[in-house]
């Protein structure tokens, strides 16, 4: 499985790449007044408009979770941005239809950039119970680096979409 990685705070986490359609800086968006306190807003790419997710809000972080790089300035983010349903079935049927019950452009609010990763489907290990930050139903997979966990994340528990309904 390809694995584009990001960080959120100190959190390394990945989403299958198939998955994402394009990745870019962080850049206002409209808010939309009664929504969940996790959607940051709506945001126009190229006449699509995309629901954004600020995933440490989503994930259950408070705002006292770091915001900036210690001196001040607020730290720089990044757009996830990620394909439909409809979009992902045309590459792969099996993946789309497992594992991208979305059909709306969405995207998350990630922290930092990481590499793009081959790893493979073995070595992905299940969630331990007492995983640190985040919430057991939004991991995929967890895989153990020599320093690092890395976090795979299901992205449609993540959404909050069920994929028995799409």
């Amino acid at each position: 499985m390809l694995v584009s990685t990001f960080t959120l705070g100190d959190l390394y986490l990945g989403i299958e790449i198939l998955l994402v359609r394009e990745i870019n800086r962080s850049m206002e968006c409209t808010p939309v007044p009664g929504s969940h306190d996790y959607i940051r807003g709506m945001l126009n790419i190229r006449g699509r408009v995309i629901t954004l997710f600020d995933l440490r809000r989503r994930l259950g972080w408070n705002d006292a979770q770091p915001v900036g790089d210690g001196s001040g300035n607020k730290r720089k983010q990044y757009n996830v941005i990620m394909k439909t349903r409809s979009e992902v079935i045309q590459i792969n049927r099996e993946i789309g239809e497992a594992r991208c019950p979305w059909q709306d452009p969405v995207g998350l609010v990630v922290d930092q950039l990481g590499d793009v990763l081959d790893i493979a489907d073995d070595n992905i290990q299940p969630p331990p119970a007492n995983l640190r930050g985040i919430a057991a139903d939004f991991v995929h997979g967890v895989v153990e680096f020599e320093r690092d966990l890395l976090v795979i994340l299901n992205v449609a528990s993540v959404l909050g979409v069920d994929p028995e309904v799409a």
